[in-house]
């Protein structure tokens, strides 16, 4: 298989896709369209392992970021988003074939990819649909999400009012839905739709979940021929990003069974396939965005180099790294929008996924070992090579959350040239792999004497497998004799105090925002380890209740505006003779 990045035009927008072509003649094609938001955040790795399967049994693939997502261009709120969307799938299929060379293609959607393989499949010319999760109306999976709205809100705000949201739309795990997007959802009907007549249909449930009725009679009704097979492994693949699971054999098998139900004669050879060349770059309004495979151990590390249109002046570079099991467009996309903004105004950056997380290579499943890696700062330093190399950088900026925090932490204790770490919810300073069992016994141990933790416990909110680890943790720490409530250290005093001291001899920046709850910033606390008052150069700034990835929008715009603010004030030193606000085309300065 070889695995090739590129961007393709759809309608006004340029979309970032990833093709893969499997080594022997290639025999079908399937273009795969993701979930909305957060399912889209949870299933991209799974999803990416689905595409590598398909390839090792002949059938290409072309996975893609819609419109105003991912790394595509555009913005939730572009008008007619969701005709765009249907748009690019048709695209998307165009592009599989004018690459590959191939005839037959079908599409496969998940939840609101299913919903937009139905609409774009009137004027696709598909071989197939592949739907797993589909629902007859945009109105059902509105009120999923909707109903997921809710629940969050309630978890991290704690009944308390959240902020208002700096925009109107549907906020759903902090990606949006402007009112136009939401009520052209709320309006879709596949009874609406062209007929489809002799169409072939797959239609996988969600687990045992059943099929939606009203969606199946649609579609005999449209003359489809239907197959109804059960989708396993649907729960799984939208587990927490930080806990991927490979797709699920089962259903792998599903699909090329019915794939391979039309084919009919013989394989493409090699030669029949389009020589065309990748479009690698695109450009728009000052910006130019590469998408680059970097080397380390062998394997790639995926990076996306967002710079302006004329060589840049400064050798300062960004760096955003993913945010634990969240690629590389960073926590709600918030990367991407800074990675862009700031080289509209002259400075580069890099976007980019760790190994084995995004679109990384790596056959292992992330893990919190494996996310707190020893091999992250020579990833890093792969990273800051190439930015030396081809744009010339000698003084970086790393921005980074929960473990890519961790990540710019440990470098600059051992590379000068990072001049500014902005760490954002780090969990953890020194990876300790008993960290989090010892973190989940203390809470636990807080809530036996807490009359609402007793509560929840009888109405069911807590879930019995995090019971049954604690209970397992509580019980190993007193056959060893030890104290559930005894105090335990969990930042090394002496490692933490020697860091301090290095990064004050460095004059190294460093920018600690944490959201109420974090454990590390309590550790700080309890155990008087907090930064050093005397190094002005270390801040330590408290946002409200958000939760990890500050999802919500208007903690979003609340990061987006410190990232300006720091990143000019770090830069600033170069261009004293300037005002920042006239060297960065308009940025306040927020000295």
């Amino acid at each position: 298989m070889t695995s090739q990045h590129l961007w393709f035009p759809s309608g006004n927008h340029t979309l970032l896709a990833h093709l893969n072509v499997p080594a022997q003649p290639v025999r079908h094609g399937v273009v795969i369209v993701p979930p909305f938001g957060w399912e889209d955040i949870c299933a991209y790795r799974p999803l990416r392992s689905l595409a590598a399967g398909l390839a090792s049994k002949g059938i290409a693939t072309l996975r893609f970021d819609l419109p105003g997502t991912g790394d595509s261009s555009g913005s939730p709120l572009d008008r007619r988003l969701l005709a765009a969307w249907a748009q690019s799938v048709q695209n998307a299929v165009s592009e599989l074939k004018k690459n590959t060379g191939l005839q037959k293609v079908s599409i496969f959607g998940v939840r609101m990819g299913a919903l937009l393989a139905l609409a774009a499949a009137p004027g696709s010319n598909v071989d197939g649909l592949i739907l797993w999760g589909a629902s007859a109306t945009g109105r059902v999976l509105l009120r999923e999400l909707r109903a997921f709205r809710n629940l969050e809100v309630s978890d991290y705000a704690e009944g308390e009012m959240p902020p208002p949201a700096p925009v109107e739309g549907l906020e759903v795990a902090g990606f949006l839905l402007s009112p136009e997007t939401e009520k052209e959802i709320e309006v879709f009907n596949v009874d609406q739709l062209p007929p489809l007549p002799g169409q072939r249909v797959l239609l996988l449930s969600r687990d045992s979940f059943p099929h939606d009725k009203k969606l199946v009679q649609s579609l005999e009704k449209a003359g489809c021929q239907i197959t109804l097979k059960t989708g396993a492994g649907y729960q799984d693949m939208l587990a927490a990003p930080h806990e991927p699971v490979e797709f699920s054999a089962d259903t792998e098998r599903e699909i090329v069974e019915f794939i391979d139900g039309s084919y009919a004669g013989n394989p493409l050879s090699d030669a029949s396939r389009a020589s065309s060349e990748r479009n690698r770059s695109w450009s728009e309004g000052g910006l130019v965005e590469t998408a680059l495979t970097l080397s380390y151990n062998s394997r790639s590390i995926f990076s996306i180099l967002a710079r302006p249109s004329v060589p840049p002046a400064s050798d300062w570079g960004l760096l955003f790294m993913n945010a634990g099991g969240v690629r590389h467009i960073g926590p709600n996309r918030m990367w991407v929008e800074a990675a862009r903004r700031w080289a509209t105004r002259g400075i580069p950056s890099m976007r980019f996924d760790f190994q084995p997380v995004g679109e990384s290579d790596g056959d292992e499943l992330a893990t919190l070992d494996n996310l707190h890696d020893n091999s992250l700062v020579e990833q890093l330093d792969v990273v800051m090579s190439a930015m030396r190399k081809q744009m010339n950088c000698r003084r970086f900026i790393a921005v980074g959350l929960c473990s890519g925090a961790f990540a710019s932490f440990q470098a600059l204790l051992v590379d000068p040239s990072i001049r500014h770490a902005l760490m954002l919810n780090p969990r953890v300073f020194f990876w300790d792999p008993e960290i989090e069992s010892r973190r989940l016994a203390q809470r636990v141990n807080k809530g036996l004497g807490d009359v609402s933790y007793w509560r929840r416990l009888v109405c069911g909110e807590i879930e019995p497998q995090r019971i049954q680890q604690a209970a397992r943790i509580a019980l190993t720490r007193l056959l060893h004799g030890g104290v559930l409530n005894a105090r335990i250290q969990q930042i090394p005093r002496h490692a933490m105090a020697s860091s301090w001291d290095r990064i004050k001899r460095l004059q190294t920046r460093v920018t600690l925002v944490f959201a109420d709850g974090e454990p590390l910033r309590q550790e700080m606390i309890d155990e008087k380890q907090l930064p050093p008052s005397n190094n002005p150069l270390i801040k330590s700034i408290h946002v409200g209740k958000t939760g990890h990835t500050f999802r919500a929008l208007w903690a979003q715009q609340l990061v987006q505006d410190l990232i300006d603010s720091e990143v000019a004030l770090t830069i600033q030193e170069e261009f004293s003779q300037c005002r920042p606000e006239e060297v960065l085309h308009g940025l306040p300065a927020l000295v």
